[in-house]
């Protein structure tokens, strides 16, 4: 019986130049496809890291440190935390080895958690901040938003960017919109940073202070007649500061903006109070036009900055 033996193929043949036209942009869009893969991943946080062993335990004692450097009106003086910055970057390095996804048995409540990832996110930012200081003059400087989704660290096994953390950690992990008011951006037109780091056993009472001062800024709220000036975080966040309303009381963001109103002036002489809504928006806050004000996104830096050469 007679076999067929098919002719050995020379695998240094050249291809059809048919299949080389169709191969060319297979190889291209699986490049591109793989790099936009990665690109998505690394925004939202998803790429792995190492988890380095601790060789003490996790505390906030250094970060407190950094933070002394915040003046009480929340400008922050950059230029002296740049001179101390090892605490900062020692504080930053620990985030490599814990947080509440890698050792949650150090982070036993809700408030550890919430309080680690308040601290992180402010940590991140001033690191951020002063690794580009004194040229960085604002958070948009880097373009396209690049301030919070160009750069990653290491945090807790995952390398973690400034929008993956507020967003899928702190926005979707924990449903309290307080932290819109007390999340520092490294604007002078956000929520201001604290000269204290978020502590558990406190937390609660800081989120609130964090709100009343927030909204107790006439720059983010102010009453004239019957338009209300709101800082825009209200409007980008709106739905969450909606959902944490009793049910009857979700018609309007000014609902959630009453709450940390004061009662009196007394501590802040011209403010607007609740009194002050309830008789130019009416009991259900729905008769004001609201108008929602463009953020400054300068940094606040108290220092006094030296001035720019030209560039040749």
């Amino acid at each position: 019986m007679l076999v067929y033996a098919a002719p050995p193929v020379d695998a240094s043949a050249p291809l059809p130049s048919g299949r080389r036209r169709l191969l060319v942009p297979a190889v291209l869009f699986a490049a591109v496809s793989i790099t936009v893969a990665l690109g998505v991943l690394h925004v939202q946080g998803l790429l792995p890291a190492s988890v380095p062993s601790g060789d003490e335990p996790f505390n906030y004692l250094g970060y407190e440190r950094v933070l002394r450097h915040v003046q009480p009106d929340g400008d922050v003086d950059f230029s002296s935390m740049g001179r101390e910055r090892q605490e900062l970057d020692r504080f930053v390095r620990s985030l490599a080895t814990f947080s509440p996804h890698s050792r949650p048995e150090v982070f036993a409540t809700p408030e550890d958690a919430l309080a680690y990832w308040l601290n992180a996110y402010h940590a991140l930012v001033l690191q951020q901040v002063v690794d580009g200081y004194p040229y960085l003059e604002s958070v948009e400087q880097p373009w396209l938003g690049r301030f919070f989704w160009g750069r990653s660290w290491p945090v807790g096994g995952t390398r973690m960017t400034l929008w993956s953390l507020r967003h899928r950690v702190l926005g979707r992990e924990f449903a309290d919109p307080r932290v819109h008011l007390a999340l520092f951006d490294g604007t002078r037109g956000g929520p201001p940073l604290g000269g204290s780091h978020f502590q558990p056993e406190f937390l609660d009472a800081q989120l609130n202070e964090a709100s009343r001062r927030f909204v107790g800024d006439k720059r983010n709220v102010r009453l004239d007649r019957d338009t209300v000036h709101l800082a825009r975080l209200f409007d980008t966040y709106r739905e969450d500061f909606l959902a944490a309303l009793p049910e009857g009381r979700r018609s309007t963001v000014l609902q959630f903006v009453w709450a940390f109103l004061p009662d009196t002036c007394e501590e802040r002489p011209g403010c607007d109070t609740r009194s002050d809504l309830d008789r130019a928006c009416g009991p259900k806050l729905d008769k004001c036009k609201l108008v929602f004000e463009k953020e400054d996104t300068s940094l606040p830096d108290a220092a006094a900055r030296p001035p720019r050469t030209s560039e040749r």
